[in-house]
């Protein structure tokens, strides 16, 4: 590395410097690339320079390096291997303070500094114009190998040069260029120009002479000089910076120029192969690689260079050629715009300098003041719709014009007028469609169009759009090639209405005139009107179902369809598009529509709109509005016939015709699983699963769902969602559990849990061990602990794989021995309290905290814990292994499965609201002094610490300890509003007006004072409404039956009436509440009484069910309702215990219509409910109240209802649970009282605005807790922290006044789904 070789070799090096310094915009970040070549220039390995430094630097340090490495190798032997880092750190500060490395870099230092002082000497012999030598020829081949096409395009990246430019020569080069001088000089001028950086050139003093050199060049008949000129510019466009717009403007005012003289001569069209047409495609090529780079930097140029861009540009596209002569191609005036859609059909630029506003708004704003190139696209585009022609098979070689003028690579050499036109329209759909995705581009609408008398508004524009589709005329007669499909008109308008069905503000959309158009086919089939003209080709239909597809994805969309224009929610309409589509779906199916008119729909036309109404159905307003046509019933008789065609067709019969559409099996496995699709996504809501289940098909559907759940497909193309939340909703039903552990749904979340826990089904070795779990339930656990906990939180899931299943019994229990069922889950990982189980588990502790996690949360719900606790004795079972995980039979150990145990054990033991009940802690407080400050025991009753007092509580305290109605009028410091009232108007309740007065008494007293409305005051007011209520005809929905008013164990029936396990464990923990609260005085008599009464009403019950032995439901087949009757249990505490105050009010409370709702035993397997609503098992506080506050959370709560969707939980799952047992556990004693007193007296629809009030009070805890991934945890397991009735009750009323219409007829209607 020394003398001229070295020179040469630091020459190319430098050379390549050049691109970097010029992108670089300081001297800082230039200093920054330079230093880090090695990473920006893939050629750096290949520069002489490199290489023959590298080849230095072995042979000075090669040797030393090897004799390193050996002197190590022999001191540490195998060692090496397993410290290889270390080693090679020590050999390399070894090597850096050696003789030999100081030596080679003062030889390095002192040669390359003699080099480039050579260079910097001779700068000007070394680097000037055309002295580049051979080595930059290597570099410039290297890099821009591609520079160019040669015939056509003019990119950006250009070879770059080191050349710095005087004055002198400056001055010389704009003499050149003067259009008088020859050819020859003006020739060598542009190549000497083409080797300068073109922004040195345009900063220089002389660039407005050289600039009127280089227009003059352009303009230059001959073409070798105009393609000089083009590549100067070209070059110019690898960077963006402010000096770019002057070649950007050179470029425009050419083309201005050139299209003021060539427009005209290009009304036949363009010819390639001329040289004049090659100047124009060719500039305008140029132009439009500049308008699609210069959006990535718009942001790093000032604000000037932008508006001047975008101006020039607008004005060359503005521009058009008139003909004063009629002509007899076309009538559309030439613009610049035509040539512009050559090179671009898809208006790209347009696109990309409509993407962000710091040139959306000033585009935006010079096209105010160029409204021409709006007007001639919006003429253009209604222009070509009223015509309906297509120019001899665009884009394809079969017109006869075309075939003859294609040159050997098969390239296009000529476009014909018309087809110019075509692609202008092109051009013009795509500009005009980007412009109304935007607010400030609708402005420009409604526009005046010339010749046209009215201004085009948006709608109209869409209408005659729209046109294209629904009645193409001459199109369909054009039969397309492949090539062509992406230029059908259909096509185009198709996916133009698409994206902005997809836009945030789709209102441009949600007009009737335009869903009228875009249905009137539909229209005309179902009404068999001959239009006369062509026939819809089945493509058209399929158009106007993906854009009613995409319409109804979005909310603004959905519900244009449901209701119409301008109107309401929940205004039913039978003229909306929603009820045209459902009419069409069903007759379609059925093969009912009018024959006359056309052949019958393909099943894939068919599919397609009932895809539009499973995108309706599957919400709960949708469901509404479109539930009177039944299409579940149709789509499961339609699959049922499916089915048969298919059985028929795998055993073909002599002489039958399997030649049709229909007969053809893989057509028919197709349609089936369409049929099956659009059933399952009925289950996406409460009411949808009642109806999905009474149609029989639930089985075959979860089936297809778990087949493509498991092959991991999404829902559809317009859902964003899996299948979580339909799964969430089935496992709320006994029948959807059936089905999902049909299916091996349920399996193969068991499965996966247990792989995640312990090991999988395969022996494939592990490389990488499991990171060790930080928290009890580590991330991937988690995700498994979700997927368990949707599909048993619902109490009748539960009931159907626990109901009298015993725990599997193993002598032994290996490894790999992996669970299928729940209930080998749970002996896995919930009851391991033996030694073989133990030491059957890889991670114990995590595992059976895993478990014992789950089966913390699915006892939430009570009922599941008194199932549990029935049938398995897991208070009994976590009671014995705290005292095993003892020391010295007194002090229990810390660790985290006695922590778990001790929440499972206090939590199932202990009834209470908030503040009515402690729960401890699952782990150790950080922030506390006391390890854990709540005691661990191993038996019961928990200790005191656990239980607050709340004696002197207002919430809880009763009147005295009387348990009658005093019978003085003055009721002392107990005297309120609501009291005065009942006793003022005692001799009134059948008045009409005295429930309305008493409502706005009650209501006033519950928002100013809830702590007086309790104790005596609530049990006269509950006695005195129902009194009211009971003697209007149109308040009692259900027939009171007689029954037997003798002193209690005098009836043998009742005497031979059994309580269940389940029922008779509730009554200890309902009677262990009211003692609690100090509702009753004694245990003994409280709990005798209870269990009367709970006999009394289940005998009173049964009278009135149908036999269940008939159901494959468990959840059916028991004699008596399978749970505990919560309600029953809270109007005997509400009674303080009285027996026959409690019997009375249940009794004739039965009649009213919030029976149904409130006291969930009373329609369990009820005759006063259809056959087939009784059978599904599905009662109506899931299918009806939690469908309901669905209802109201997607129309006023969006967030709260998308929370729940994303996190695969749903609301009717959560509401069911808290109504199931009156919410014991989450509310107060005080507001479950409200809660009663407010849905029997202001009505039952209060079920549902209480609910939807709760959900609403805990808003920030769910969006938070759904970033979490714990929402369901935190839903289940948490109490309702904060929520007063009283403080809610004027929200609820609100919502009344919106939705009383519909929710109330809704639940009234409790015969039908």
């Amino acid at each position: 590395m020394e003398g001229p070789e070295l020179v040469n070799s630091l020459r190319q090096l430098v050379i390549s410097f050049e691109p970097y310094l010029r992108n670089a915009s300081s001297y800082e970040q230039a200093q920054e690339v330079l230093l880090n070549l090695e990473a920006h220039d893939e050629n750096f390995h290949r520069y002489q320079f490199v290489s023959q430094l590298r080849a230095k630097i072995d042979e000075s340090l090669g040797g030393l390096i090897e004799d390193e490495f050996e002197r190590f190798s022999m001191s540490q032997g195998s060692d090496v291997a397993s410290d290889q880092k270390t080693v090679v750190q020590k050999v390399t500060d070894r090597v850096l303070k050696s003789r030999e490395f100081e030596n080679l870099t003062h030889y390095l230092r002192t040669n390359v500094s003699q080099a480039a002082q050579t260079l910097q000497n001779n700068f000007e012999q070394e680097f000037g114009s055309g002295r580049h030598g051979p080595d930059f020829e290597d570099v410039r081949d290297k890099r821009h190998s591609n520079e160019m096409d040669a015939n056509m395009s003019f990119s950006s990246s250009y070879p770059g040069s080191l050349m710095f430019m005087n004055q002198d020569q400056a001055q010389k080069l704009a003499e050149e260029l003067d259009p008088h001088r020859s050819l020859e000089d003006r020739q060598c001028s542009l190549h000497t120009l083409c080797s300068l950086a073109p922004l040195d050139v345009v900063a220089s003093d002389q660039w407005s002479d050289i600039r009127r050199g280089l227009l003059a060049a352009l303009e230059d008949p001959d073409l070798n000089l105009a393609t000089k000129s083009l590549k100067f510019i070209a070059q110019g466009f690898s960077t963006v910076t402010s000096q770019t717009k002057e070649l950007y403007l050179l470029l425009v005012d050419y083309l201005v120029d050139l299209c003021k003289k060539n427009l005209s001569r290009l009304k036949n069209g363009v010819d390639v192969r001329k040289s004049e047409h090659i100047r124009i495609i060719r500039s305008f090529r140029l132009l439009n690689e500049f308008q699609l780079i210069v959006p990535s930097y718009w942001i790093r140029c000032p604000e000037i260079l932008v508006e001047q861009v975008i101006e020039s540009t607008l004005k060359l596209f503005s521009m058009q050629h008139v003909s004063t002569v009629a002509s007899s191609v076309t009538n559309i005036p030439m613009t610049a715009l035509h040539l512009m859609a050559l090179i671009d059909p898809k208006a790209m630029w347009f696109n990309k300098w409509m993407h962000g506003s710091y040139s959306r708004i000033p585009l935006l704003q010079k096209l105010d003041g160029q409204k021409k190139i709006i007007e001639n696209a919006v003429k253009h585009c209604l222009e070509f719709t009223a015509s309906r022609k297509i120019p001899f098979d665009l884009m394809s070689d079969i017109s006869d014009t075309l075939s003859r003028v294609s040159n050997s690579d098969g390239h296009r050499m000529h476009y014909t007028r018309h087809e110019m036109d075509y692609i202008y329209f092109i051009h013009s759909l795509n500009l005009l469609g980007k412009l109304l995705c935007h607010k400030e581009g609708r402005k420009f609408f409604p526009i005046k169009v010339k010749d046209i008398s009215e201004p085009i508004s948006i709608t109209k524009f869409l209408c005659s759009l729209i046109q294209l589709i629904v009645d193409p005329g001459n199109l369909v007669t054009v039969k397309y090639n492949p090539v062509s499909q992406q230029f059908d008109p259909g096509i185009l308008v198709t996916d133009m209405l698409k994206v902005l069905c997809i836009h945030h503000d789709v209102t441009i959309l949600c007009k009737d005139e335009v869903t009228n158009t875009l249905l009137s086919p539909i229209s005309h089939w179902l009404d068999d009107e001959d239009t006369g003209g062509h026939a819809c080709p089945e493509s058209a239909y399929l158009h106007i179902a993906d854009i009613l597809a995409q319409l109804a994805a979005s909310s603004q969309g959905r519900q244009h369809l449901l209701y119409g224009e301008g109107q309401d929610r929940f205004t039913r309409t039978k003229s909306s598009a929603a009820h045209i589509i459902a009419d069409f779906a069903k007759k379609a199916i059925n093969y009912d529509l009018p024959g006359d008119f056309a052949a019958p729909p393909s099943t894939i036309v068919t599919g397609s709109f009932v895809y539009i109404c499973r995108q309706l159905y599957n919400t709960c307003e949708g469901l509404l509005a479109m539930n009177a046509y039944e299409l579940h019933t149709t789509l499961a008789e339609a699959l049922n016939e499916v089915s048969r065609e298919l059985d028929m067709a795998s055993t073909p019969t002599p002489g039958s015709d399997s030649g049709s559409d229909i007969d053809d099996p893989k057509k028919l496995s197709i349609w089936s699983d369409t049929l099956k699709d659009n059933l399952l996504n009925f289950a996406a809501t409460p009411k949808g699963v009642l109806l999905l289940q009474q149609t029989h098909t639930m089985p075959e559907c979860v089936s297809y769902m778990y087949s493509r759940y498991r092959n991991k497909l999404q829902v559809s193309k317009c859902e964003k969602f899996g299948y979580g939340t339909m799964v969430s909703q089935l496992a709320a039903t006994a029948a959807g559990m059936v089905a999902l552990r049909q299916s091996g749904f349920i399996q193969s979340i068991i499965n996966n849990t247990w792989t995640v826990l312990e090991c999988g089904l395969d022996d494939s070795p592990v490389f990488h061990g499991k990171i060790w779990a930080v928290e009890p339930v580590y991330k991937d656990a988690h995700k498994q602990l979700i997927n368990l906990l949707k599909v048993l939180t619902s109490y009748a899931a539960v009931y159907e794989v626990l109901h009298e299943q015993p725990l599997p019994s193993h002598e032994n229990y290996t490894f790999r021995q992996m669970p299928n069922t729940v209930i080998e889950l749970i002996d896995r990982l919930v009851f391991v309290d033996k030694d073989i189980k133990i030491h059957s588990l890889f991670n114990y502790e995590q595992s059976h905290v895993f478990g014992l996690r789950m089966f913390g949360i699915i006892m939430s719900c009570l009922d599941t814990f008194l199932l549990i606790q029935s049938q398995y004795k897991i208070q009994e079972m976590l009671l014995s292994c705290q005292e095993a995980n003892s020391i010295n039979d007194r002090d229990i150990i810390l660790d985290m499965l006695s922590f778990e145990r001790n929440y499972i054990l206090v939590k199932t033991y202990l009834i209470g609201g908030p503040s009515e009940r402690v729960i401890p802690p699952r782990s150790i407080s950080e922030d506390s002094s006391v390890s854990f400050p709540y005691p661990l025991f191993s038996t019961y009753p928990v200790p005191r610490e656990y239980v607050p007092n709340v004696a002197g509580r207002s919430a809880m305290k009763q009147v005295g300890d009387s348990l009658e109605v005093p019978s003085s009028p003055t009721f002392s410091s107990e005297e309120n509003e609501l009291s005065h009232f009942l006793h003022e108007t005692k001799n009134s309740v059948y008045e009409s007006d005295w429930m309305e007065r008493c409502r706005k008494t009650f209501g006033h007293l519950l928002e100013t004072k809830p702590e007086q409305a309790k104790g005596h005051v609530m049990q006269e007011l509950l006695e005195k409404v129902l009194e009211s209520a009971t003697n209007k005809q149109d308040e009692m929905t259900f027939p009171l039956i007689t029954y037997s008013d003798e002193p209690p164990g005098t009836d043998s029936s009742l005497r031979s009436f059994n309580l269940t396990p389940v029922q008779e464990l509730g009554v200890k923990i309902a009677v262990r509440y009211g003692m609690h609260l100090k509702l009753l005085n004694s245990g003994s008599d409280a709990s005798e009484n209870l269990t009367h009464l709970l006999k009394q009403c289940g005998h009173y019950l049964q009278q009135q069910q149908r036999g269940g032995s008939y159901s494959t439901l468990r959840f059916l087949r028991t004699k008596t309702y399978p749970g505990f009757d919560w309600f029953a249990s809270t109007i005997f505490l509400l009674m303080n215990g009285n027996l026959d105050r409690s019997w009375r009010f249940l009794y004739q409370f039965s009649m009213l219509i919030a029976s149904g709702y409130l006291w969930l035993p009373r329609l369990h397997r009820s005759v006063h409910m259809p056959t087939g609503l009784m059978t599904s098992g599905i009662l109506p506080v899931f299918s009806s109240t939690g469908h309901n506050v669905e209802l109201v959370l997607q129309s006023e709560f969006p967030l709260i209802y998308s929370a729940f969707r994303m996190s695969g939980y749903n609301v009717a799952q959560i509401c069911e649970n808290w109504l199931r047992q009156c919410f014991w556990n989450y509310l107060d004693w005080m507001d479950i009282v409200h809660y009663i007193c407010v849905c029997i007296l202001m009505g039952i629809d209060y079920q549902v605005y209480m609910c939807v009030a709760i959900l609403k009070h805990m808003q920030q805890d769910i969006l938070q807790h759904l970033q979490e991934q714990d929402l369901i945890i935190f839903l289940k397991e948490e109490p309702l922290r904060g929520f007063r009735v009283g403080e809610h009750l004027n929200f609820m009323k609100q919502l009344e006044k919106k939705f009383r219409k519909t929710i109330l007829s809704d639940m009234q209607n409790i015969s039908k789904p």
